[in-house]
C-alpha cells in the first residue's frame, strides 16, 4: 500500500480525469523518475446506485438516506481501498466527509511510467448499478535550478519586490513633483 504524506511545494496541475465506478480505467501521464507528485482524489461514487449507497476512495456508507454526508462510513473491507493505482491498494488517509468533499491526497514518486487509476467494488463485488465517478488530478512540484521550491519561498521572494517597488514610488513621486516644477 502507498503510505499518505503532506506535501509542502508549490506545485501546477498536469492532470485531471474522472474514474468512473460503472468500469473503466484511465491512464495519466508518464511520471518522471524520482520526482514526487501530489495525487489528489475527491468526490464519490455509488457502488449500489438504485439503493443510493456511495463510496469515495476508501470508505463505504451503508446508510441510504444521505450519499454526501454520510452517518455511518466503514472503510473498504479486507484493507482495500476502492480507488486504485495500478491494480493496487493505496492508503488515502483518514476519512473525508462530505464537508471536506470526500477529498484525500497523497505522494507518489514517479517511476519513469504512467499510472492506471481504476475503481473496484469491494462491497458487492458486481460493476453492475455501479455510478457516478472520483475525480483524480496529479500535481507536479515546481522546480528552480533542479531544486523543489517551497511555497513559503515564493511568498517570502515577493515580499522584498513588494517592499522595493513601494520604496521606489516613494522616492519617484517627489523627484518628478519637484521636476514637473522645475519645468514650470
Amino acid at each position: 500500500m502507498l503510505a499518505v504524506s503532506p506535501v509542502a511545494a508549490a506545485e501546477y496541475l498536469i492532470w485531471d480525469q474522472y474514474v468512473f465506478g460503472d468500469g473503466g480505467a484511465q491512464v495519466s501521464p508518464v511520471l518522471e523518475t524520482n520526482l514526487t507528485y501530489r495525487i489528489v482524489a475527491e468526490e464519490i461514487w455509488y457502488y449500489d446506485n438504485a439503493s443510493n449507497l456511495a463510496a469515495d476512495a476508501q470508505y463505504y456508507t451503508t446508510n441510504f438516506s444521505n450519499s454526501w454526508y454520510w452517518g455511518d462510513y466503514l472503510p473498504a473491507p479486507d484493507n482495500h481501498s476502492f480507488l486504485q493505482i495500478d491494480g493496487g491498494d493505496v492508503d488515502w488517509g483518514p476519512f473525508s466527509n462530505g464537508d471536506t468533499g470526500h477529498k484525500y491526497s497523497i505522494n507518489y514518486t514517479g517511476e519513469g511510467a504512467a499510472l492506471t487509476f481504476n475503481i473496484t467494488d469491494w462491497v458487492d463485488s458486481t460493476k453492475e448499478g455501479n455510478g457516478c465517478k472520483i475525480r483524480v488530478r496529479i500535481y507536479e512540484p515546481v522546480t528552480v535550478g533542479g531544486y523543489v521550491v517551497e511555497p513559503g519561498l515564493l511568498e517570502a521572494a515577493k515580499l522584498p519586490v513588494v517592499s522595493l517597488m513601494a520604496i521606489a514610488l516613494l522616492i519617484a513621486a517627489p523627484l518628478v513633483r519637484y521636476r514637473n516644477r522645475r519645468k514650470t
